[in-house]
């Protein structure tokens, strides 16, 4: 299934079976390949994973998407860095880093575009296709295995086809698996079966097989356009030695994770603390150097600027870094925090920056509408997925607690055939905070919604958010039904693509954004109002903290339940404590020599109402 708005009308070709070249290399790094045919080369052996203890199904992948992180199982030396998470991507490749790769598929090594993976057959390959009349749902499986030594993982990629424009939209049958050994640092692809032929795209490769580095400069490409044959092996060499030395620091994340857009309350109590992790990405000791950090408003208004040196890092080595001042936002509106790290002589400036967006709303309203969107609908076509069964979809994470949220909102661009479109909200409640309960399904008629407009349906009934935040999808009802897309910076990175049930990091999630909003509301007479009961609450003092951090509060009567959890960037729990023994007035005490160096999110619950502090610790 392909974007309608980005379809290619492909012509099929035949490919050759066999690549004449049986070796190749060294790149600059080193790195040689050989395949079963040259003298010295690997024996192909094909390993069954399925039926293997641990073996795990890959789920979710749909048409050119990917999925993950998941565990490599140990440090796998890749080029001059160790990799320890790895996505897989629908389309035969995995990735050490987010990026997907679509038809047409890039020469290796190529700077721009998506870097950092693995292609044992990049082309373009179909996964969950849905069953068409006269023709059978598609048997398309990826499984993944690491063994107990943790020395080996292997990935597999079992009876799945290539894409087509004509029904059922699939052909072939691929069946082959990369290997990653941590015994030799080598990287083995192996082709059990081989039918058919892809098609080739109007600009860009049918086929690409190879390995890439992090900032795309270097790599290996044994065959490219040409199909491996069903019992080929190919496996490339990591080199004895390497005279390439890399010095390159960089910015892994800004305030979680995903550098996910935020939305913080005007006038908030808990001001925000500018966090960010870097990273020693070379093969050199790197000394300290300058990290900078600032807040920036729509126009470019600087709020809060700070420059702090890193610690003297080793290769592999990261450290996230606690601003200490802090920003308290006064006014509503768009802004960014922007990070970067500035050491002189690095050579992949292209990671050495990370943007995350930040939303200040007025959360003194009845109703807070929340939207990472510019409200300008900048892509022609919208999203429309061939098929006609494919969708869009967000998290949200309000910024008060708790909240009801009444209202889901969509930019329809267009529905020329009248089918309209469903949205539904999700709990996040999954493993690891992906979607899980639904919790509510409602629908825009047929011939009802208002193209080129805002949509609004509401909530069977509010649903109340306590913590966390919600998944909210839009789906299609039918064909040619296209959602509305913000393609003015800067980005939530808060998007997925949602494709016959499955959820998957959206392919143009750090060049686009979806036009979904949701309105939340407070819940009435839940007891002590949010700007009320944050009066009650200090801020941890010192804070920054080395040791022992305070909290002083002052309720005005007693309640009867007071407790608070502490969470650490990445979402972990790691302390709980009822007070029921303080039920009026009193302190809450952290033990800060008992927690890592790291920005920490105190949620304290006050008869159901929620106040939430940051402490910063430093080491």
């Amino acid at each position: 299934m392909k974007k309608i708005a980005t379809l290619f009308f492909f012509c099929l070709v035949s490919l050759n079976l066999l690549n004449a070249q049986t070796s190749g290399g060294p790149d600059v790094y080193g790195y040689t390949w050989k395949n079963n045919f040259a003298v010295g080369g690997p024996v192909y052996n094909w390993i069954d994973i399925v039926p293997l203890t641990g073996s795990q199904n890959v789920r979710f992948l749909s048409d050119d998407n990917i999925v993950g992180s998941f565990p490599v199982g140990f440090p796998f030396h890749y080029y001059w860095y160790d990799v320890t998470q790895f996505w897989v991507g629908s389309n035969g490749y995995i990735g050490f880093t987010n990026g997907t790769l679509a038809s047409g598929f890039p020469n290796i090594p190529l700077a721009s575009g998506t870097n950092n993976y693995i292609a044992a057959m990049a082309s373009d390959l179909y996964f969950n296709a849905p069953a068409v009349s006269g023709f059978p749902l598609d048997t398309a499986e990826c499984w993944r295995w690491s063994n107990a030594a943790q020395d080996t993982l292997i990935i597999s990629f079992i009876n799945v086809p290539f894409y087509q424009m004509t029904l059922p939209n699939y052909t072939g049958n691929n069946t082959f698996q990369i290997i990653l050994s941590a015994v030799d640092s080598s990287i083995t692809f192996q082709y059990k079966e081989q039918v058919g032929a892809t098609a080739l795209p109007a600009a860009g490769n049918g086929v690409t097989v190879g390995i890439e580095n992090n900032s795309g400069n270097i790599g290996l490409m044994p065959m490219v356009n040409t199909l491996p044959s069903a019992g080929m092996a190919i496996k490339f060499y990591y080199p004895a030695s390497t005279t390439y030395q890399v010095s390159d620091a960089s910015t892994v994340s800004n305030n979680n994770p995903e550098t996910g857009g935020v939305f913080i309350s005007k006038n908030t109590p808990t001001p925000f603390v500018m966090s960010t992790s870097v990273k020693n990405t070379g093969n050199q000791n790197l000394p300290a150097f300058n990290v900078f950090s600032r807040v920036m408003d729509n126009l470019g208004g600087i709020q809060v600027q700070q420059t702090m040196m890193s610690n003297a890092l080793t290769p592999g080595q990261t450290q996230t870094i606690n601003m200490t001042t802090p920003w308290n936002p006064t006014t509503q509106g768009l802004y960014t925090y922007q990070s970067s790290t500035q050491y002189i002589g690095d050579i992949t400036p292209s990671n050495n920056s990370k943007i995350q967006e930040l939303h200040v709303v007025d959360t003194t309203t009845a109703n807070v509408r929340l939207s990472f969107d510019s409200g300008i609908n900048g892509v022609i076509g919208g999203l429309s997925w061939s098929g006609g069964n494919g969708g869009a979809g967000y998290y949200f994470i309000p910024p008060f607690y708790p909240c009801l949220l009444t209202q889901l909102h969509s930019y329809i661009e267009t529905d020329p055939n009248a089918v309209g479109f469903s949205m539904m909200v999700y709990d996040d409640n999954g493993v690891a905070n992906t979607p899980g309960s639904l919790l509510d399904s409602v629908t825009m008629a047929a011939g009802t919604t208002i193209p080129a407009s805002w949509n609004t349906l509401t909530t069977t009934n509010p649903i109340q958010i306590n913590s966390g935040g919600v998944y909210v999808a839009w789906s299609m009802n039918g064909l040619g039904v296209a959602l509305g897309e913000d393609s003015i910076a800067p980005f939530s990175n808060r998007t997925f693509e949602v494709v016959n049930g499955t959820w998957a990091t959206y392919r143009a999630r750090e060049s686009l954004d979806f036009m979904i909003n949701v309105t939340i509301a407070k819940v009435p007479g839940q007891g002590v109002n949010e700007v009320t009961m944050n009066d009650y609450f200090g801020q941890f003092s010192p804070n920054p903290s080395t040791s022992y951090s305070v909290l002083n509060f002052d309720l005005p009567a007693d309640v009867n339940s007071l407790s608070y959890e502490m969470y650490d960037v990445q979402g972990k729990m790691v302390e709980s404590r009822n007070l029921n023994n303080q039920v009026h007035s009193g302190k809450l005490s952290i033990n800060s020599e008992s927690l890592n160096a790291g920005l920490y999110t105190c949620k304290i619950n006050v008869d159901g109402n929620k106040v939430m502090r940051k402490l910063v610790v430093m080491k």
